[in-house]
C-alpha cells in the first residue's frame, strides 16, 4: 500500500509542474509508470523527481523480491501440508486395517477361551476332537484338516475334515521314538505332509501337537494360498495350543480312571489273598507255629499254606512265583488250589509236586514259574518228609547239635519243564528243634549300599534265639531285617514260617 501512495504522489508532483506541457507530461508518466511496472531504470526521468523516482523503484523491487519469497514459502508449505497430510491419510488407513485384524483377533481369542473352555469340560478324547476340528473351518480358512496321534509308537489318522483320500501311517518302536528329538519328529511330519494332493493354489500348514516337550502327534491344515493370512496362522497356533492341551488331559484322565480301576480292583485281590493265606494255626500235634506275609505290592506272588490232612499228618508249603503283582497273584492262586486238591490224593509231598507241574506246565508262559518247599509233618513219627522245586533251602535248629543247618534236596522250579520227578528227602524233629521257610524275599532284602541281607545273617538270628518262642523269633527276625535295610524300599515279597517242635508226643490242634 505504502509503494502505491509513494508512486500517487509522485506521478502528481510530475504533473504539477509539467502542467502547461500536456501531451508530453502524458508520454512521459506513462514511460515512468511502464519503467516502475518492468522495474527498470528511466533514464529520462525529470530531475525534480529523479531522487523519488529512484527510491521508489527499490521499493518496488524489494517489495516485488519479498512478495516472490512470500509466494515461495507458500508453495513449499503447501508442499508439506500435501505430505503430511497423506501421510496422516496413509496412517489413517493402516490405523483402520490395524483396528480390524485386531477386532479379529480379539473376536477370534474370545472364540477360543470359549472353545477351550468348552473342551477342558469334556473327557471323551474322540468328542473333544470332533470339536476343535470344527472349530478350524469356523475360526479360520480351512478347507481341509487331517489329525494324526501317537498310539504305541504309531503314528495313526484319527480324524479328517473334508475331502482328503491319504492316510498315512508311521511306525516306530517305543525305544526309538525315546530317543528322537523335536527336529526328528518335525522330519516325521514334512515327510508325511508331502503325501496329501494339492490343487494349484492350496498349500499345507503343519501344526505339531506338543506339550511341555511330549509329542501327541500333529495336524495338517489345507488352506488356499491367496488367502491365508497372518491372523489365521495366529489362530492355527492358538488352536493347535488347545488341542495339545485338550488331548493330554483326556489321556490323563483316561489314565486315572484305568489306574483307579486297577487300584480297586487291587484291593479286591488283596483282600481275597489275604483271606487265604491262613493265619489262625498257632500250635497243632506238638508244633508251635507263626507266620508272616508282607507283600511288596498291593498283592504279591508269595505264598504259604497250611492243610490238615488227616489225624496224623499236616502240611506246611511256601512258595514264590516269578514277578509280583496280579500276574504272579493270579498264578498263586492257581497253583494252591490245585495242590490243595492233590493233597486229598497224596501225602506224598514229590508226587504232589510232580503232578502239579504236569498240571500248571501248559497254562503258563516261559517267564513264569513258582518255586517251591512242599512238607507234610507226621506227629506221630516226628518226621518232616520235605520236597523242594528250586525254592531255599530250609533253615533248621537241631536242639542236640546245637547247630544251625541247611536241609533241602534239588529240583526244578515248576513250570521249566514240562516232566519232571521231584526228590523227597525226611527229617526227624526232636523237642526244641526249629524249622525256617522263607522266600528269597528275606535273603535278599538291600540296605542302602546294595548289600543283601543274606543266609548267614538269617541262620545267625534263629541261632541267637533258638530257646525263644516262635512268636518272638518271628519278631526278632523282622527287628534284625529292619535294621539292616535302614528303612531301605522292599523290593519283594517277604514271607516266612517258623515252626517249633515242643513236645514228644501227640499234640492237640489249639486254634487261637
Amino acid at each position: 500500500m505504502a509503494i502505491y501512495l509513494t508512486i500517487l504522489i509522485l506521478i502528481g508532483i510530475f504533473i504539477f509542474l509539467l502542467k502547461n506541457q500536456e501531451k508530453e507530461s502524458i508520454i512521459t508518466i506513462e514511460k515512468i509508470l511502464k519503467s516502475l511496472k518492468d522495474k527498470k531504470f528511466y533514464e529520462k526521468i525529470p530531475q525534480e523527481l529523479k531522487e523519488q523516482y529512484i527510491e521508489t523503484l527499490k521499493k518496488i523491487i524489494k517489495q516485488d523480491l519479498e512478495l516472490d519469497n512470500s509466494l515461495e514459502e507458500l508453495r513449499e508449505y503447501r508442499k508439506e501440508l500435501e505430505v503430511t497430510y497423506n501421510s496422516l491419510f496413509e496412517k489413517s488407513k493402516k490405523l483402520e486395517y490395524s483396528n480390524q485384524i485386531l477386532e479379529t483377533r480379539v473376536t477370534n481369542l474370545s472364540n477360543i477361551n470359549a472353545l477351550s473352555r468348552t473342551v477342558l469340560s469334556i473327557i471323551e478324547l474322540e468328542h473333544i476332537i470332533n470339536i476343535i476340528l470344527d472349530a478350524y473351518f469356523v475360526l479360520t480358512g480351512a478347507k481341509k484338516v487331517s489329525l494324526y496321534l501317537w498310539e504305541n509308537g504309531k503314528l495313526t489318522n484319527k480324524q479328517i475334515r473334508g475331502s482328503i483320500n491319504f492316510k498315512g501311517e508311521i511306525s516306530y518302536s517305543e525305544d526309538i521314538l525315546n530317543k528322537f528329538t523335536y527336529q526328528d519328529y518335525k522330519k516325521i511330519y514334512e515327510d508325511l505332509k508331502k503325501g496329501f494332493a494339492l490343487e494349484k493354489d492350496e498349500i499345507v500348514i503343519t501344526s505339531p501337537l506338543l506339550v511341555k516337550g511330549k509329542e501327541f502327534g500333529v495336524i495338517f491344515i489345507i488352506e488356499d494360498k491367496n488367502k491365508f493370512t497372518d491372523s489365521d496362522e495366529e489362530t492355527i497356533s492358538a488352536l493347535t495350543i488347545q488341542v495339545a492341551i485338550a488331548i493330554n488331559n483326556a489321556k490323563i484322565y483316561a489314565d486315572l480312571r484305568i489306574k483307579e480301576r486297577i487300584s480297586q480292583e487291587l484291593e479286591v485281590a488283596a483282600r481275597i489273598q489275604q483271606k487265604i493265606i491262613p493265619k489262625n494255626i498257632k500250635e497243632i500235634y506238638g508244633l508251635r507255629i507263626a507266620n508272616y506275609f508282607n507283600p511288596a505290592k498291593e498283592v504279591g506272588g508269595d505264598y504259604y499254606d497250611y492243610n490238615v490232612l488227616d489225624e496224623e499228618n499236616f502240611s506246611i508249603t511256601i512258595a514264590d512265583v516269578s514277578g509280583k503283582g496280579v500276574p504272579a497273584a493270579f498264578l498263586m492262586a492257581l497253583g494252591r488250589s490245585i495242590l490243595k486238591t492233590l493233597e486229598i490224593q497224596h501225602i506224598n509231598p514229590s508226587k504232589n509236586m510232580k503232578k502239579l507241574n504236569s498240571i500248571i506246565y501248559p497254562d503258563i508262559t516261559e517267564d513264569m514259574f513258582i518255586t517251591m518247599m512242599h512238607t507234610n509233618f507226621n506227629y506221630r513219627t516226628k518226621i518232616l518228609t520235605y520236597s523242594n522245586a528250586g525254592h531255599t533251602p530250609l533253615i533248621v535248629y537241631k536242639a542236640k547239635k546245637d547247630k544251625v543247618e541247611f536241609i533241602t534236596v534239588k529240583g526244578v522250579a515248576i513250570g521249566f519243564l514240562s516232566e519232571y520227578n521231584y526228590r523227597q528227602g525226611e527229617l526227624k524233629l526232636d523237642k526244641g528243634d526249629i524249622v525256617i521257610y522263607y522266600t528269597d524275599g528275606i535273603t535278599e532284602a538291600e540296605n542302602p549300599n546294595k548289600e543283601l541281607f543274606g543266609f548267614d545273617r538269617l541262620k545267625e538270628v534263629v541261632y541267637n534265639n533258638k530257646n525263644n518262642d516262635v512268636e518272638v523269633i518271628k519278631k526278632n527276625i523282622l527287628n534284625e531285617i529292619e535294621i539292616f535295610c535302614k528303612g531301605y524300599q522292599q523290593v519283594d515279597d517277604i514271607t516266612f514260617v517258623v515252626i517249633k517242635n515242643t513236645e514228644e508226643n501227640k499234640g492237640e490242634i489249639d486254634e487261637k
